[in-house]
């Protein structure tokens, strides 16, 4: 999402653009709610074949359940994290959806809006809710510690590798063994530089590792070093902190190993932009190791099914450190003001509840955050290792800015890769631009289990 986006959506903006939008979402209003206590409208941000299939197997599945409720499905695909824009329209015009599927990173932002309604409520007269969902999943859909969402799925991540290729290059296997634990940091840039190859003119033709592409963007590497992200003494970002300039002096470092212009050169070659899936370059073998989730695993299967890979842990900082991964996911929400917030809860319960989240899990090839789910050797078929490191996982913090967050820390990355702008310089940019942004939300407080810190 681009800064102009990002600022679209600050606090200070929405009642403005609520005016703005009035009228448009009262065009709406008819086709979006119904008076029936027994109807209930559903929005779905994520819109592709495979999560429709598993999105209408769950409405059947609630259908049954609960006799004579219906719920209508309707496709909301959005531009970006961030992006409330259908959002804010349809909550200022009374005309929005009964429950809604959340990137779970925005939760807090869209809370922070006055976008959500708050569910404590609907959790507390549960029996122990909370304790049946995976613990950092939960704090993500959480804002100030109520919850305003439900978590519905998950993942993880770790270091994909070519088994050809590390032989070829002569490599120590065992440093991929799970059993020894994490390879750290250095040591795996060092493993991808010895399948690094050139040609004649000193252009690469394979990189073993590129360490910022994919999932190794900033959140994975600020992670391994513990950031906080966040003080709640001074309920300011904490952006500035060793643990982050620590991981930001890795694009630097990174730079002077591989020469980011060449890499990029590289990527535009054998993975130029519209280029189709079965050309990435991790694939067809001209990338030798990738961090990546679970989700790519699908992917694998079908488009590179003769690859022999594996996975191992993400590296870490110091030989010795314990595993670490983080995840991210969905949650389902109650938008303000739901005609039938009975029923939105009601398909909330289930679709997040065990039934649900089954077929969904199945479905998409996803990890469940119904913690009992997760033993279930059918539903984590095929994703055992990515399940089983969920004890080591952590997430984002769960902050009311995170949109603009994740812009401003995208920006600090490109200035020190493309500008060749310090890492300390880089995050102290990133510091002075968000804190006004934050500074609207306090008093706040993150969860205490919600990072490393």
């Amino acid at each position: 999402m681009n800064v102009n986006t990002a600022r679209l959506l600050s606090r200070r903006k929405f009642g403005a653009l609520l005016g703005a939008t009035a009228a448009t979402a009262a065009l709406s209003s008819c086709a979006s709610r119904s008076d029936s206590p027994k109807h209930v409208s559903y929005w779905t941000t994520i819109t592709d074949p495979t999560t429709m299939k598993a999105w209408n197997q769950m409405k059947a599945g609630f259908e049954r359940e609960n006799p004579g409720y219906h719920v209508d499905i309707l496709p909301k695909p959005t531009l970006g994290t961030g992006d409330a824009t259908d959002l804010i329209t349809a909550v200022r015009g009374h005309s929005g959806p009964d429950c809604y599927l959340i990137d779970r990173y925005t939760t807090a932002q869209y809370a922070g809006m006055g976008l959500l309604e708050d569910l404590q409520s609907y959790v507390d007269a549960e029996d122990h809710m909370q304790d049946k969902y995976l613990n950092f999943a939960w704090n993500e859909a959480s804002y100030n510690g109520r919850a305003f969402g439900v978590p519905l799925d998950t993942d993880s991540r770790g270091l994909f590798y070519n088994k050809t290729e590390v032989a070829k290059a002569g490599l120590d296997m065992s440093a991929f063994d799970r059993a020894n634990g994490p390879m750290t940091i250095e040591q795996a840039v060092d493993f991808g530089l010895k399948m690094t190859k050139k040609n004649a003119k000193g252009n690469y033709t394979q990189v073993g590792f590129i360490p910022w592409a994919g999932q190794g963007f900033w959140a994975t590497w600020c992670l391994m070093y513990h950031a906080a992200f966040f003080d709640n003494k001074t309920c300011q970002l904490d952006l500035t902190s060793p643990a982050m300039e620590a991981a930001y002096r890795l694009f630097k470092t990174w730079d002077q190993k591989l020469d980011y212009s060449k890499v990029d050169a590289f990527t535009a070659t054998y993975q130029p932009p519209g280029s189709p899936p079965q050309q990435g370059t991790f694939y067809t073998g001209r990338v030798s190791m990738s961090v990546d989730g679970n989700f790519a695993l699908s992917g694998l299967r079908q488009y590179a099914p003769k690859l022999d890979w594996g996975v191992t842990y993400l590296p870490v900082v110091n030989k010795g450190d314990k595993p670490f991964t983080w995840s991210g996911g969905f949650a389902m929400v109650m938008p303000k003001g739901p005609a039938n917030a009975e029923g939105g809860w009601k398909f909330i319960k289930y679709v997040t509840g065990p039934a649900g989240q089954k077929i969904y899990s199945k479905v998409t090839s996803h990890l469940p955050t119904y913690k009992s789910l997760l033993h279930d050797k059918k539903v984590i078929a095929g994703q055992e290792f990515f399940a089983e490191i969920l004890k080591y996982s952590t997430s984002r913090p769960p902050l009311p800015v995170n949109a603009q967050l994740q812009s401003a820390l995208d920006t600090a990355t490109q200035s020190i890769q493309i500008s060749g702008v310090s890492p300390e310089v880089a995050l102290q940019r990133a510091q002075a631009q968000m804190a006004p942004n934050m500074k609207q939300y306090c008093p706040f407080e993150l969860p205490a289990n919600s990072s490393f810190a």
